[in-house]
């Protein structure tokens, strides 16, 4: 029988002279390389199965360099009738891995070339349990359209990487499996670091990558902390951070941390101690404590270890955006207001549709429902309206907190947890007739107590500027903590991450669905597993810098017992809140309630970028209702996120059934919403508004002192030293800031909304990559659209895009100009 030959070009990432010589030594010692095979679309009658070539020798070491990859090339032969090359199946012999990044097959004589994108670390077959790698051409195939040569490789594949439940993880496999938050706590270290396990009926979670260490001494069920350092937690290889990414990821933690070394190193912050001015919280950043030793030390680290071009302030803060122009905007009611619409965490304020708030909590244990604020309160505010006026042309809103944080409030300001007083606040805003979205009522309320009654206290804007300004510290504290522990941690990271696990177990890489999702999920875990090794861990950063402290993670547990993922779709969001209402007259089919709402106006083009596109892309394969419901690969996928990754609302009646294509298109644009859009607009944003303490205090230490007592006029004495004893120590402001810092900066290699690895050659389906190029196209209408609104702004209070701060709101603008504190930009996934 006649053959012919395959070209296989595959390309690597280029490793270091060190690590190629040590290839050489093992390829000729010991004789190490990879055994590479190639199977056909055709099948054997042999076997039933694709057609295989011989095994062919891969050897590392002999390449040519082309850029930042190395290409090897080797050839092989196989009879005239093999047909189309379908997949790559590779066994490494080598001791160390190495990245594929993409095989090129040229087919001779026909001239045709198969593309595999890999972008895929390769170990040691014994990582792999002795199974090969396969690796599927760019070609999608929905299961029962797969050629059925090839179907159970497909299976296998699959199979491959669920693993048994059981094991410890190790580095370098790619096992995804499920788990609950069992690691958060240390309790064999001491006893104050036990936490509760979340996941289960009594603290419902979402569930998380398992690792399979071992359990604790003290308690078997909880699993024991990993060490330190990025490779200390076993995340599967594939989505671990890439090398550059690790080393910019330290560089940026040096250089924050290094804010506070050098801080203390000019004796200006002392973590226990109060600000005593705005003044003084301003030498932070303002490059008033450049003495010579800080700038003889950072000039040395900036030419020995960091090496690269700097700002000139390698270990000064970043002046933050909402400082940066009025440093006393963010004491404005309007700039409060407005940062409800266009701050870091646009999505809590709802509209009112009755008054008063009336609570859900038992009345036994955490006091009178009805709020204490009254139309008397309110109705001078409003502008000669009534509360019922107010309420009919939809100009009150609220920001309500009193639910979440009530049953947590006297743990928090009990006797085991000192220097921490918080309240469960509600805060109403009234929609004033020429614009501006102002506070005019915060309710601060405590629970009873064995000694004491609940209270409530209101306060309102007609009340003394200091006292107000105390209220609206405390309600911002709250709104802080809410924020990175719900709106940020919750609600994008961890309900993200059992779709990323499901994805890998239960889609094949040819997947038409899997490449869709793919480029969202980038970084998630391993960016996850580091947070829960260092951030919302027991003692982490956050418990240690926030008020909730303890009890961070039990209040968004709390939370996500009312979580529904139908409701993260940003229509159904607006809607829910009231902060939209339907009008089938209008584009959407709903109306806004304030029309220059910032984060609803941007994100709503995002959103609509992204339905179409998941709609034009859907709908290439799924052709019909009938082909969702013959997809077994989908099904599978689906149950096991309701069942399995968000199993503790299995059953519930919201779930999507996951039988039309419709269904299809609503669950990928709400999931790639999640991780592109609603993650930036809730993190890229936090240093440029909480790098200036007093806007979004992460910290509270004393409650409002009574009226009439002798702490109340201890305080009149000094009302600014108070204001600054009630909020964040010095320690815990530069701590913050530096947390803030990292998490709200781009990385170099961010892959952003409209960007993908292989932009022309991720799919062999022209038609697919015509839909997405239309989909980037749409994005950069989008960024343009977001650039003039900011440009045709006002500019004055009634400004909702740039407001009293002057800082225009681009946190939904697709690009970045580039990596850093830029305030701008969507990455693909929540990779930070």
């Amino acid at each position: 029988m006649s053959t012919r030959v395959i070209v296989c070009t595959v390309r690597v990432v280029r490793e270091s002279i060190f690590a190629r010589l040590y290839r050489i030594l093992c390829s000729l010692i010991l004789a190490q390389s990879v055994h590479v095979w190639l199977v056909s679309e055709d099948m054997d009658p042999d076997t039933g199965e694709g057609k295989a070539s011989a095994v062919s020798k891969l050897r590392l070491w002999w390449t040519k360099h082309e850029g930042p990859d190395s290409l090897v090339t080797m050839s092989f032969t196989v009879d005239q009738d093999f047909g189309k090359p379908a997949a790559v199946l590779l066994n490494s012999f080598y001791s160390t891995e190495f990245f594929l990044q993409s095989v090129t097959l040229h087919v001779m004589p026909d001239g045709f070339d198969v593309y595999f994108p890999c972008h895929t670390w390769v170990n040691h077959s014994r990582l792999y349990f002795g199974t090969p790698r396969v690796l599927f051409s760019n070609s999608p195939y929905l299961p029962n359209k797969t050629p059925t040569p090839i179907r159970k490789l497909r299976k296998s594949d699959l199979l491959a990487i669920r693993g048994d439940g059981s094991g410890h993880r190790l580095h370098g496999q790619r096992i995804y499996d499920y788990e609950v938050y069992n690691d958060l706590g240390n309790p064999d270290h001491s006893a104050s670091l036990a936490r509760p396990i979340l996941g289960g009926s009594r603290h419902p979670y979402p569930r998380r990558c398992r690792t399979g260490r071992n359990p604790t001494e003290t308690d078997a069920h909880s699993e024991k902390p990993a060490g330190r350092g990025s490779n200390a937690m076993y995340v599967p290889r594939d989505d671990m951070f890439s090398a550059i990414k690790k080393w910019e990821f330290l560089l940026l933690g040096l250089r924050s941390v290094g804010h506070n070394v050098f801080l203390n190193l000019e004796h200006l912050i002392r973590d226990d101690r109060s600000f005593l001015s705005a003044e003084q919280l301003r030498y932070l950043y303002d490059g008033r404590l450049g003495s010579r030793i800080h700038k003889a030390v950072a000039e040395w680290m900036v030419n020995h270890i960091i090496k690269r071009p700097t700002d000139g302030r390698p270990f000064l803060f970043p002046p933050p955006g909402v400082a940066k122009v009025h440093e006393n905007a963010w004491d404005v009611d309007s700039e409060y207001g407005r940062q409800r619409l266009a701050g870091v965490n646009p999505l809590v304020i709802q509209r009112m549709e009755s008054f008063p708030p009336i609570s859900r909590l038992d009345p036994k244990d955490f006091g009178p429902p009805t709020s204490a604020i009254t139309s008397d309160h309110l109705k001078p505010l409003l502008e000669g309206l009534s509360v019922l006026e107010a309420l009919q042309q939809k100009r009150l809103y609220i920001v309500d907190y009193h639910d979440a944080f009530m049953p947590f409030i006297n743990k928090i300001n009990g006797k085991e947890i000192t220097g921490k007083a918080i309240y469960a606040p509600r805060t109403i805003f009234y929609l004033r007739k020429n614009g501006p979205l102002i506070p005019i009522a915060i309710e601060l309320c405590l629970p009873p107590t064995d000694a004491e009654e609940a209270k409530s206290r209101v306060f309102t804007a007609d009340d003394p500027q200091w006292l107000w300004r105390l209220a609206k510290a405390h309600a911002a504290t709250v709104d802080t903590g809410y924020h990175q522990l719900v709106s940020h941690w919750l609600h994008t990271h961890a309900c993200v991450e059992p779709f990323v696990i499901a994805t890998h177990r239960q889609l094949s890489t040819m997947h038409p669905v899997h490449m869709l999702l793919s480029p969202h999920f980038k970084d998630t875990m391993h960016i996850n597993a580091l947070a829960r090794n260092s951030l919302i861990n027991g003692g982490g950063k956050i418990e240690s810098n926030f008020t909730p402290g303890r009890y961070c993670m039990e209040i968004s547990s709390a939370v996500y017992k009312g979580w529904r993922f139908d409701e993260q779709a940003l229509p159904k969001d607006l809607l829910k809140r009231g902060m939209a209402v339907e009008d089938t007259h209008r584009h959407g089919g709903f109306e806004l309630t304030i029309e220059n709402y910032p984060y609803a106006v941007d994100g709503l083009e995002v959103w609509a970028a992204i339905e179409q596109w998941v709609e034009d892309y859907v709908k290439l394969y799924y052709k019909n209702d009938r082909d969702v419901q013959e997809d077994e690969e989908l099904k599978g996928w689906w149950e096991e996120v309701t069942k399995v990754g968000h199993g503790d609302h299995a059953g519930a009646e919201w779930w999507s059934e996951m039988k039309k294509v419709e269904d299809v298109i609503e669950v990928m644009t709400t999931l790639i919403w999640m991780a592109s859009a609603l993650h930036a607009a809730v993190n890229f944003g936090q240093y440029a508004y909480g790098g200036y303490m007093p806007n979004n205090p992460t910290m509270a230490r004393l409650l409002i002192p009574e009226e009439g007592t002798q702490d109340y006029k201890d305080m009149l004495t000094n009302l600014e030293g108070f204001f600054f004893n009630t909020v964040s120590t010095q320690g815990t402001t530069t701590f913050a800031m530096a947390i803030l810092e990292i998490l709200a900066s781009h990385m170099s290699e961010e892959e952003y909304l409209g960007d993908r690895k292989d932009p022309a050659h991720w799919s062999c389906d022209p038609r697919a990559i015509h839909a997405f190029n239309n989909f980037r196209g749409k994005l950069k209408e989008v960024g343009r659209a977001i650039e003039r609104r900011n440009k045709d702004g006002s500019g004055d209070e009634a400004d909702f895009r740039q407001g009293p701060a002057q800082l225009p709101y681009t946190l939904l603008h697709p690009s970045s100009p580039g990596p850093g504190l830029t305030f701008s930009g969507i990455p693909n996934s929540i990779s930070i």
